[in-house]
């Protein structure tokens, strides 16, 4: 799984970039053990919970030392992204097609992680819009370290045939430089329905030091081809060619990492599968 992965660049970014490969490796592991014929070993089982269980501790650590460590002026956070009310400082994402089926047109499950920092005084809460070309979009709240997400719709848009959600994290009446992690898994039930070629885009609403996306596709279904495109704002999306995704896993797993995203930006996947 790491062998075209750029690690060194991942690790550039920190603490941040560490816990996202042993978080990887976790997930590598587990997939070993399952495809294993017969009963799985207790003992790997574990020895793979303990490793978890020490990449859960990382990144707590990597929380509370961004709260309790020195912090940097807000005006200089800002000038870095444009961030002006909440920066991310990493947003991460695991796309698991490996329920999809075709009659179906699903299940495709999507977890969010965001470790979000506010900046200003605003009283505006934390709020990222979702859609969808299915039927529905279901949220699971996974974890979060003071206040529950919010998850409201489908909404009607005029003009548009999706189908429109609201995703909030309710911290607006905290005070700047609070900081707060949310995890929560979107179920799009119906959502993708070409069986040879799809597309999927990750929403960086806010500024984002670091963005991470893997995207696990079915046993049977592995990924032919895959591109990368950033989509700033309503323009025209524009292909990413000097960072490309890297394809893994007997073409199973596909990763990509970027850093310093401004807001109101779209990242979009397109594959052959």
């Amino acid at each position: 799984m790491f062998k075209a992965l750029d690690v060194l660049e991942i690790l550039r970014v920190g603490l941040a970039g560490l816990c996202f490969l042993l978080s990887l490796l976790s997930f590598w592991l587990i997939q070993r053990e399952q495809r294993r014929e017969g009963d799985p070993r207790k003992g790997i089982l574990e020895a793979i919970y303990t490793f978890m269980v020490v990449n859960l501790v990382t990144a707590t650590l990597v929380a509370a030392a961004g709260y309790l460590g020195p912090r940097r002026p807000s005006s200089g956070v800002s000038g870095e992204l444009g961030a002006k009310t909440y920066l991310t400082d990493s947003l991460t994402y695991f796309v698991d097609l490996t329920k999809w089926q075709e009659q179906t047109q699903g299940p495709v499950e999507i977890t969010r992680s965001d470790n979000i920092r506010k900046l200003s005084d605003t009283h505006d809460d934390y709020v990222v819009p979702y859609l969808t070309t299915g039927t529905s979009i279901d949220a699971k709240f996974l974890n979060h370290s003071s206040r529950q997400p919010e998850f409201d719709g489908p909404f009607e848009q005029h003009g548009s045939a999706a189908k429109h959600y609201s995703y909030k994290v309710p911290i607006g009446e905290e005070p700047p430089n609070h900081t707060e992690s949310v995890s929560t898994m979107f179920t799009f039930n119906n959502g993708f329905k070409n069986p040879e070629m799809e597309w999927w885009q990750a929403s960086v609403f806010y500024p984002s030091k670091t963005v991470s996306v893997v995207i696990q596709f079915p046993s049977n279904k592995p990924c032919k081809k895959i591109s990368v495109y950033e989509v700033p704002g309503i323009g025209e999306k524009v292909p990413i060619k000097y960072n490309e995704p890297v394809l893994s896993n007997e073409r199973l797993i596909a990763t990509w990492v970027g850093l310093n995203i401004e807001g109101n930006t779209r990242i979009e996947f397109d594959w052959d599968w």
